[in-house]
């Protein structure tokens, strides 16, 4: 690794090379793109990670200064969660996005720091992470266009009574609680000591009164209208 290299920085500065963290159930997509991020002195892969559990073990070992996450990762947005709550310095960047608005808005709720799109070039890769280390991101211009629609378009303040919560269980409380913290329904059943098909349950009946298709966008609905939010 090349820990002890430096490059220049504009105004004869130095920045010290970007420690980052790569994940993605694929194994030869992390290993083939920590091979190509650690040969240039600009940044030094300190880990690989195939899942949440070890994502989240990773990062709080290595601390680096960026995760690099698989869009396809399962329950990627609920590991970005977590990590955001507990270290909340890590930028999250996501590689292999589809460049729609959803799924751009997707991952900055989550709290994601930049995305890569599907379309680069792996060239491009370097000069991407270092303009969102520098917290600058590049949009498509499709993409720019429909998140200044999407602001435009969206309501004002609501009235409070629109921003109660729907009717939701002791049990579902606790469910939508551990759902933000990116636990799989196996996880949870065994959290709460209840069957794993009950556990199903809990979540499809509070994805349905949420009104919402995600795990991750439960936890967010819940936390958004909670007193102190």
């Amino acid at each position: 690794m090349h820990g002890d290299m430096h490059t220049a920085a504009p105004y004869g500065g130095l920045v010290p090379p970007l420690r980052v963290l790569i994940a993605s159930e694929v194994r030869f997509l992390r290993e083939s793109l920590g091979d190509i991020l650690g040969r240039d002195g600009t940044t030094v892969v300190v880990g690989l990670a195939c899942d949440c559990d070890e994502i989240l073990g990773a990062c709080q070992a290595s601390l680096p200064d960026m995760l690099l996450l698989d869009a396809a990762l399962r329950d990627g947005t609920g590991a970005v969660r977590q990590l955001r709550a507990i270290m909340p310095g890590l930028r999250a960047v996501i590689f292999a996005v589809s460049e729609s608005v959803e799924s751009v808005l997707l991952w900055a709720e989550a709290g994601a720091a930049g995305y890569i799109p599907r379309e680069a070039a792996l060239a491009d890769v370097q000069a991407l992470l270092a303009d969102i280390r520098a917290g600058r991101q590049a949009c498509s211009a499709s993409v720019s266009a429909g998140l200044l629609r999407r602001i435009a378009t969206s309501p004002g303040p609501r009235p409070q009574a629109d921003l109660a919560l729907p009717a939701l269980t002791p049990r579902e409380r606790e469910i939508v609680g551990l759902l933000g913290t990116g636990l799989s329904n196996k996880e949870i059943a065994r959290r709460l000591n209840i069957g794993v098909a009950t556990t199903k349950s809990h979540v499809h009946s509070v994805l349905a009164k949420l009104n919402v298709q995600r795990r991750g966008q439960a936890a967010h609905f819940v936390h958004a209208r909670s007193p102190g939010s």
